[in-house]
């Protein structure tokens, strides 16, 4: 989905350097969006009220609520389809297999 629409609003995101955490993939805001992805995905209370101040003084407050709302419903669509036991068809997992591997998510939990 970050693919398509950072390409449909003019900014295509470097997947490679979201999935590094470097940079700022080519995104408005991109350095703070990508720390506060991983502030978000981490335990430290500390490093998500920094990642979510400066996310606020680059973007804005109503960016960041955005930002949160966008990081808790991937969240939640990912615990669904754990949940209903969802998986990609066969077809659709071998078209996507250099881009996993390109992007070092083999190691998650729901990559099966």
């Amino acid at each position: 989905m970050l693919s398509w629409s950072s390409t449909q609003e003019g900014h295509p995101a470097d997947l490679t350097a979201i999935a590094d955490g470097s940079g700022d993939a080519g995104l408005p805001f991109g350095a703070e969006l990508i720390a506060f992805t991983e502030a978000i995905g981490g335990y430290d209370d500390e490093a998500l009220a920094a990642a979510r101040a400066a996310l606020v003084l680059a973007a804005g407050e109503a960016f960041m609520v955005d930002a949160a709302a966008v990081a808790a419903n991937f969240e939640m669509m990912t615990r669904v389809a754990d949940g209903t036991g969802a998986r990609f068809p066969d077809d659709v997992v071998r078209e996507r297999t250099a881009m996993i591997g390109d992007l070092g998510i083999t190691g998650f939990t729901s990559a099966r």
